[in-house]
Formats: C-alpha cells, sequence, structure tokens
C-alpha cells in the first residue's frame, strides 16, 4: 500500500479566541508559537528587550484560534484512510475538521494520529481549526480543586506543576499571592 503525506505547514492564519471580531493574520511558518506571530505583526513588543516580559503576559493569559484550509487529499467515491499526524500540540488544544471536534489534547509531550476519512470533504476545502487554551489559567483551574494540597512549588507559581508543558515556557507571572 502506497502512502502520501501532505504537510500542512503553509497558510494557516491565527486571532485572539476572545475577541470574535478579532482578524486572522497569517503565520509566517509551522510550527510556530503565538509570542513569534505577535512580533511578527507588531502587536507586542519583544519580550526578550527592557522589561517587555512584564508588559506582554497578558498574551498567555489568553486563548488563541489557529487554522488551515487544505484541498481533500483525493477526490475520488473510494477514499483511502487518511490520518492528520500531530507531532506536537502546545497542551491544551481543540481541534477540530470541517466544524467536526476530531481531537481534545492535554498533553504537549504526546503526539496524536487521528483518523479524519469519515470527516474529510470528499472534494473540495477543508478546514482544519485549532483552540490553544491558556495552560496558565487552566492549571490555575486545576490547583483550585486542591486547596489543601502542598505543591512544592520555590521557583515560579506552582499552577505550572499540573500542567504537562514544558517548564521553560514559563515565565514569572504575576501573582495574587
Amino acid at each position: 500500500m502506497s502512502k502520501t503525506t501532505t504537510p500542512l505547514t503553509n497558510n494557516w492564519t491565527f486571532a485572539r479566541a476572545s475577541d470574535k471580531d478579532s482578524t486572522f493574520r497569517p503565520v509566517a511558518s509551522v510550527p510556530t508559537e503565538i509570542f513569534l506571530d505577535l512580533l511578527a505583526h507588531k502587536l507586542i513588543p519583544d519580550p526578550f528587550q527592557q522589561q517587555n516580559e512584564i508588559d506582554v503576559q497578558w498574551v498567555g493569559e489568553e486563548d488563541w484560534i489557529y487554522r488551515v484550509s487544505f484541498p481533500s487529499p483525493a477526490c475520488t467515491k473510494a477514499m483511502t484512510r487518511t490520518d492528520i499526524v500531530f507531532e506536537g500540540l502546545d497542551t491544551y488544544a481543540t481541534v477540530t475538521l470541517n466544524g467536526r471536534e476530531i481531537l481534545h489534547a492535554e498533553n504537549m509531550f504526546t503526539p496524536y494520529r487521528v483518523d479524519v476519512t469519515g470527516t474529510l470533504h470528499e472534494c473540495g476545502e477543508n478546514e482544519l481549526t485549532i483552540v490553544f487554551e491558556s495552560a496558565f489559567l487552566r492549571g490555575k483551574k486545576v490547583q483550585e480543586k486542591w486547596p489543601d494540597f502542598y505543591w512544592g512549588s520555590w521557583n515560579g507559581d506552582a499552577s505550572r506543576l499540573v500542567v504537562r508543558k514544558a517548564q521553560y515556557h514559563y515565565v514569572c507571572h504575576r501573582s495574587s499571592e
């Protein structure tokens, strides 16, 4: 059986999920991350200069939508099995294809393979959408469920301990503690 691979690395756009009127802007390349995309569009100052890191913490406290349209891999009545492979999704991600949820991820370190044969349009364009929830806020919610637990964090916000995400992504967030 022959296998065809179609990379979905071009023509992605992104927007802030909380703003229904938000403009979808092009993404330069995939894989990516929101700070790079916002910097490319001059929507935030460079967080690595001066004290800008403090001014852009709101970015990690927002949900973001990424989407791409792509043609069906085969316009035939007898479409063969088609999988979408995600080599990495940044933690809390809900993936829809043509309006139907195909994956809900909660672990940055897990690759996923999803059979989408029955979800693809037989011919024409398909739309893949990924909503990335704020890992920082989700971690806070999980931590709040266990108020009596000692989290034992000595370097930064303890909510990061409940999230399966690269720890270097966390910065010194504002804290109400």
